[in-house]
């Protein structure tokens, strides 16, 4: 769960004064028609805790069950991938913390288990990754796991309107890589218990004191809780004449106050999907 990432810690409250952007005009338009300026939205939509067919980012699972009657961890899903570059299986980068190798823990239900017809059994998970990537000797592992779904479909479109968004869906354009997101501006995030947090002017600041590679995201503007660990963390955008979300990567925890704010903890997508050696599943 979320609560497993938390860790308290002390530090030194670093001031980072806002830098002014300037970006063209016609970059700004083509995203304003996609969002709106909106911190934190709550929408009644019970999409995300239903039994869905395709499944898209943001939905509630199950996984790392012991047994049929042990319940397991539930967690949300994540960034969409493909086998090969081609195409092939896919899937969704989840939470390494979410799951774990094992006859029954790897198995993914969604949203959950029950005790009946298919058992709303939908993949299992290949899991390198960590679940403690404060603590993880190996710093090349992320908190990321793939998880590749059977016996249903999967969307690559993100349920936006939860966002405030004008666009109700909007697909899954591009992952984007790791060169681009140091100190940038703009995370939405979206899991099944708090919906859709964010703003298209948060900051994403590297915390190297985790293994993979993590941003750590203002808790008060994009927020989470328990079981929004694997949610996926986007921010508009376009790629030529294709506009929708650009991935960022997954949430993999929450930091509780050492000082005057409170961060989320994101792990990059980027560097998860080359460390499986995957692929984006995108709109083209």
């Amino acid at each position: 769960y979320l609560r497993r990432c938390v860790r308290t810690w002390s530090m030194q409250t670093i001031y980072i004064p806002a830098r002014r952007r300037f970006v063209k005009i016609q970059e700004v338009m083509k995203i304003a028609a996609l969002t709106a300026v909106v911190l934190a939205v709550f929408v009644a939509y019970a999409g995300l805790t239903d039994r869905v067919d395709p499944i898209y980012p943001g939905v509630e699972i199950e996984s790392n069950k012991i047994n049929a009657l042990w319940p397991g961890a539930y967690c949300s899903a994540g960034v969409p991938v493909q086998y090969s570059e081609s195409g092939g299986s896919l899937g969704f980068l989840i939470a390494s913390h979410c799951t774990d190798p094992g006859d029954w823990q790897k198995l993914v239900f969604q949203p959950y288990y029950v005790g009946g017809g298919d058992n709303n059994y939908a993949g299992y998970t290949v899991d390198w990754g960590t679940n403690d990537g404060y603590h993880e000797p190996d710093r090349s592992k992320p908190d990321a796991a793939v998880w590749w779904v059977v016996n249903r479909r999967v969307s690559y479109y993100v349920p936006t309107g939860l966002c405030g968004w004008r666009q109700s869906w909007a697909p899954v354009i591009e992952v984007i890589p790791d060169a681009q997101l140091a100190f940038s501006y703009g995370a939405w995030k979206i899991g099944y218990v708090t919906l859709c947090t964010g703003s298209d002017y948060v900051q994403l600041k590297p915390d190297d004191r985790y293994s993979g590679r993590v941003y750590a995201v203002d808790y008060n503007i994009m927020s989470a809780q328990d079981h929004d660990s694997g949610g996926i963390v986007f921010r508009a955008g376009c790629k030529g004449s294709l506009c929708g979300v650009r991935a960022i990567g997954i949430v993999i925890g929450a930091i509780p106050p050492g000082g005057p704010y409170y961060y989320v903890l994101v792990q990059s997508a980027d560097y998860a999907i080359k460390y499986y050696g995957v692929y984006p599943y995108v709109a083209q």
